[in-house]
């Protein structure tokens, strides 16, 4: 009998299962902490103090029992279950739907007062204006009208909206058995920071989190660039839904133009070729044109718009560059602010992202504008492209020859020309540093040996930009396990918060209450209103008011006075009441500072506890949850 010829495809199938199996297996990870002098209790506690949101009643011992080397494979591979968390997330109905279905069912209120106009529920004509609220005071009648008219509607709150935001991030951090990816969620949302400050990103904010930063936080950065760009909420918080090429140059609108040699026109240029018709009404600050098929449909890039009925001077704004989220995007998202780029250079990063917009929220026009690219090919002809709520509009987009950072990006492109800028960034050698730097920052010291950051940098170069590469290089890296970076960061309010509920085994019953003392310690979630984030330093969290109240919070936590939080002290401590003050500061301190040097804080906290109106192991918990050492990880 004899045998049979491989075909092409089983040929090739088996060259790559010959070539896997003649390849190297990946080295295991090493972790040089006995090589530093740690105990492997004390290494497990750095972990979880660095890599976790700090540590739960007994965890110090199963990462021992696990093996430390493993327990961190496990926390890169981020695919430990989460029954505990998963049954918390689901009372929180927003996280499954899609970022349009929160724009209908959680409306801002300026789009609430604009329909229940339109509606005749209240007197007024056509929309709000931009920054137009509805009456500051609930008693208005007003307010009332739209309210009741709005929940008849099935419409829900914004708050309610930003209440879910909230609460799924503090389960998150409390609760997940994958660690490692919640604090680099937080980690990487502050790189890419989007405020509720700006009242019109808190409806795109839960979608922003869940859709651009959490898939990618152990993939590849390029992979989050894009996905940040096109979200929404990005494009709303930097005004790049507006940005548009100024009055009178040539834009990219296939197909609306005269067609020249080649095949493909130019709109608005010199030589009377006509532009796509405009519509009154603005946009997230500037006028979006309506599309040929949308006659009618247009909407505002982050409200809706009733042109008719607008005011002359609402009716149309100049189109023109926005230089805000090409400036971010070089300065805070990729080269960092000694990355070598010029102002020329914001300027011309700006042109290569006009026309990234987003789709018009809401009914029957978000359908319509939805609909018409799809409809015809002549759409995709002319250079539309449309990805969920990302719209790319070619008649918006500057068309001319662009030079960014050296290289030239010829005339005539389309929404390719952005996505060109974006690998140009991620691949040079400026972002690698800045990113190896901010992760050593996060993880390491707020000022992490050049040495590191020097080491980071190349594993993202190599790596081409894998995310979690960086963080395993972290892991091994001598830096890490100096003995001087033990304790060597200080948690913000929010790490403070949730490392102390962690440490004693509370159940979080109502998350309002810690996230009210969060809010009151500095550090109110999602509402950093700068582009940079919140800070990662040392000196933006320690001062003499916000030591007071992070003591504060501490014997309030301990009292059980933060509202939603449950816990049990005794059976914390194995059920035995330690008899003394002095007893109890000790059996606390073991139990909630483990894997420290502990006769130096005791000696130091000793004094504080002398209040006889509290309970000994009240106080002495109270008091250790406020120190500064448990304010360090």
């Amino acid at each position: 009998m004899h045998a049979r010829a491989l075909t092409p495809l089983a040929a090739a199938l088996a060259a790559v299962f010959l070539a896997a199996a003649a390849a190297p297996a990946p080295s295991a990870l090493h972790m040089p902490w006995r090589e530093a002098g740690w105990s492997e209790g004390e290494a497990a506690a750095h972990l979880l103090d660095r890599f976790a949101f700090g540590a739960r009643p007994g965890d110090v011992e199963k990462v021992v029992a696990m093996g430390l080397d493993r327990w961190m494979e496990r926390q890169l591979a981020a695919d430990l279950p989460d029954r505990d968390l998963d049954r918390r997330l689901a009372r929180l109905d927003a996280l499954e739907m899609s970022a349009a279905e929160m724009a209908r069912q959680f409306p801002r209120p300026p789009r609430l007062l604009a329909e229940a106009r339109r509606a005749g529920v209240v007197e007024g004509r056509g929309e709000p204006g931009e920054g137009e609220e509805m009456p500051d005071t609930e008693r208005t009648e007003t307010r009332r009208a739209v309210m009741r008219w709005a929940r008849e509607q099935g419409y829900r709150p914004e708050r309610e909206l930003l209440g879910q935001l909230m609460a799924q991030k503090l389960y998150r951090a409390v609760y997940a058995e994958n660690q490692l990816a919640e604090v680099l969620v937080d980690f990487w949302f502050n790189h890419f920071n989007v405020s509720l400050t700006d009242n019109r990103t808190r409806t795109y904010l839960l979608a922003y989190e869940r859709d651009a930063i959490r898939p990618h936080v152990l993939g590849k950065f390029r992979t989050m660039l894009g996905a940040t760009a096109q979200h929404p909420a990005m494009l709303v918080y930097l005004d790049n839904a507006q940005s548009s090429a100024a009055e009178g140059t040539a834009t990219l609108a296939r197909g609306m133009a005269e067609r020249p040699r080649g095949g493909r026109g130019i709109a608005g240029g010199a030589g009377g070729r006509r532009r796509p018709p405009e519509v009154r009404g603005g946009g997230a600050g500037g006028a979006i044109p309506e599309l040929p098929e949308m006659q009618g449909a247009n909407d505002a890039a982050a409200e809706p718009a009733a042109a008719a009925a607008a005011p002359p001077e609402r009716r149309r704004r100049p189109r023109g560059l926005n230089e805000n989220y090409a400036r971010e995007l070089l300065e805070l998202h990729t080269l960092g602010v000694d990355g070598g780029y010029t102002q020329q250079d914001v300027v011309e990063v700006a042109r290569a992202f006009t026309g990234w917009t987003l789709m018009p929220p809401g009914g029957m026009r978000r359908r319509a504008a939805q609909a018409a690219p799809a409809r015809t090919e002549r759409m995709a002809a002319m250079g539309y492209e449309t990805n969920g709520a990302f719209l790319f509009r070619a008649d918006l987009h500057d068309a001319g020859a662009k030079t960014v950072l050296g290289q030239r990006l010829p005339a005539g492109r389309g929404v390719e020309e952005g996505r060109q800028v974006l690998d140009l960034l991620a691949k040079h050698p400026a972002t690698a540093k800045h990113l190896a730097r901010k992760l050593a920052v996060r993880f390491v010291g707020d000022e992490p040996p050049p040495a590191l950051v020097e080491r980071l940098a190349a594993v993202y170069t190599q790596a081409n930009g894998d995310l979690r590469r960086m963080v395993r290089a972290l892991a091994e890296s001598p830096e890490f396990w100096a003995k001087g970076a033990r304790g060597a960061k200080i948690k913000s309010p929010f790490e403070l918060a949730v490392s102390a509920v962690r440490a004693l085994g509370a159940e979080v019953a109502d998350p309002r209450g810690l996230l009210q003392w969060t809010a009151q310690m500095g550090q109110r979630l999602y509402a950093y209103s700068a582009p940079t984030g919140f800070p990662d330093r040392a000196d933006a969290w320690v001062n003499t008011g916000s030591l007071l109240s992070r003591m504060n919070f501490g014997l309030q936590l301990a009292s059980g006075g933060v509202r939603g939080v449950r816990f049990d002290l005794a059976a914390l401590a194995g059920g035995r009441e330690p008899a003394t003050r002095e007893e109890a500061l000790a059996v606390y301190a073991r139990l909630l500072l483990p894997g420290r040097a502990l006769d130096g804080v005791i000696a130091t906290l000793k004094p504080m506890v002398d209040d006889p109106e509290l309970p000994p192991r009240v106080e002495a918990v109270g008091v250790i949850l406020g120190s500064p050492e448990f304010q360090r990880r």
